[in-house]
């Protein structure tokens, strides 16, 4: 073909119907594998505690920013030979984390998951920092104690501030929580800085007695002697910060008299009085009354799970279990009795599932409210919220009669919710996955 030829094919023709065709990801990351830790064309030594690593500029430059800063002219320009200060327990992890920077391959176990957490986090690798993150939350914090997701793992992810690995952390740590607020962990506790003691303030899902019990571990936390920056000038800050995560809508009348007169918000009153007067107000008002007030929809007014018995309940169900055809789920709850003698009353809340008959997603859920053992007449006054991980999503209430002949009854929705709605990816009636239910009871005279 002439010269010609070729001239009179504009490029545009040929880009036409080209196509793009990539050549085996893993074969190629197996070719740059073979000059890791390798001295054939290496530029820059890297010398990390008692060891040298040869290493490749443009390797590690392309996988960190960091890196690409660091070999930059106006830092280190052409130094040949690079020390990088990392901690102890980074040393006999550095191999796999060069390593990585070479091939994206990395052999992920317990004791070296942290280190290269850390290293990841420094070099700002993100790739290693997703499989770090990932394996810790699937494998490692699942498996260890209380003790060491506390202090390791739940101090290192506030420290360097990975959301995902705070809230798995917390997870794990909210099924003993009470453990951290006796005498054996005062120490522990006393020891928390600013931002740890605001993550765990900020969990929905701990596990405990009740919120007064946790108001208590504040004000020791608050008043630790080793920490005289919690008192005096700092205070009204760390106050300000800390008691809007303070579920006092879910103490007790009696309980919220005894923080109201502690010396503590005698001293901050301006601070201590709004709060208090909005959870007196809220035990005033019916459970219907509640429902228009948008002052009780902040995260002030998310439950906990609390223990003790009470007139309340927080339930959460799974997204996969949700939208299983023919499958009804049902939570079971105590109450407290208001009549003589003082037996406790067993509830059951049902969530109805998808029909075998509907599951082209237009089928809705239903809710009903199951009094179990039932001795006399009980009429109560229900509301059964939806949640998310900061405000009330959705709330229904309405007021039953449950007899011997009539023990159960649907919660009745303004509103109905259908499956399609709730098993939508980005349903706003799910949080992380879950349908997180808040429900109240209170008897009527």
């Amino acid at each position: 073909m002439s010269a010609d030829c070729y001239q009179q094919c504009p490029a545009s023709e040929a880009t036409d119907y080209g196509s793009d065709w990539f050549g085996d990801d893993r074969e190629s990351m197996n070719d740059v594998a073979k000059y890791y830790n390798n001295t054939h064309l290496s530029d820059i030594s890297l010398l990390v505690g008692d060891e040298t690593f040869p290493a490749h500029r443009l390797i590690l430059a392309k996988s960190s920013e960091v890196f690409d800063r660091m070999f930059s002219h106006g830092w280190n320009g052409d130094k040949k030979e690079m020390e990088l200060v990392e901690e102890t327990i980074c040393h006999k992890s550095f191999p796999a984390f060069l390593r990585f920077l070479y091939c994206n391959h990395v052999v992920l176990h317990p004791e070296n998951c942290l280190p290269l957490l850390i290293l990841a986090d420094k070099y700002n690798v993100s790739l290693l920092k997703k499989v770090c993150l990932d394996f810790a939350q699937s494998e490692i914090l699942p498996r260890i104690d209380t003790n060491e997701l506390f202090t390791i793992w739940f101090s290192y992810a506030t420290k360097a501030y990975h959301p995902s690995l705070i809230r798995a952390c917390m997870e794990a740590i909210s099924f003993d929580f009470e453990t951290l607020l006796t005498e054996d962990w005062e120490k522990r506790w006393q020891s928390l800085d600013r931002d740890q003691m605001v993550e765990i303030l900020k969990c929905n899902s701990l596990k405990f007695s009740n919120e007064y019990k946790l108001w208590e571990g504040i004000l020791k936390w608050i008043q630790a002697p080793n920490h005289p920056e919690r008192r005096g000038n700092t205070a009204s800050p760390l106050l300000t910060l800390l008691l809007p995560l303070v579920r006092f809508p879910y103490m007790s009348p009696d309980e919220l008299s005894l923080v109201e007169k502690s010396s503590i918000a005698e001293s901050y009153p301006k601070l201590f009085l709004p709060p208090i007067l909005l959870a007196y107000k809220y035990h005033a008002l019916p459970l219907s009354s509640r429902l228009n007030c948008k002052e009780f929809s902040t995260k002030q007014f998310l439950l906990r799970r609390y223990e003790d018995i009470r007139w309340d309940r927080r339930i959460t169900l799974d997204k996969a279990l949700i939208g299983v055809p023919g499958v009804d789920h049902s939570f079971t709850f105590m109450t407290r009795s208001s009549s003589y003698p003082t037996n406790d009353w067993k509830w059951i809340l049902k969530l109805t599932g998808r029909t075998f008959s509907n599951t082209n997603d237009s089928d809705h859920l239903r809710m009903l409210l199951i009094a179990e053992d039932i001795d006399q007449s009980r009429s109560v006054e229900y509301m059964l919220q939806i949640v998310d991980g900061k405000k009330i999503v959705r709330s229904f209430s309405g007021k039953k009669t449950f007899t011997k002949t009539r023990y159960s009854s649907e919660v009745e929705m303004e509103k109905k919710i259908e499956f399609g709605d709730l098993l939508n990816d980005d349903s706003s009636l799910l949080c992380n996955g879950e349908l997180i239910l808040q429900l109240f009871l209170r008897p009527i005279d």
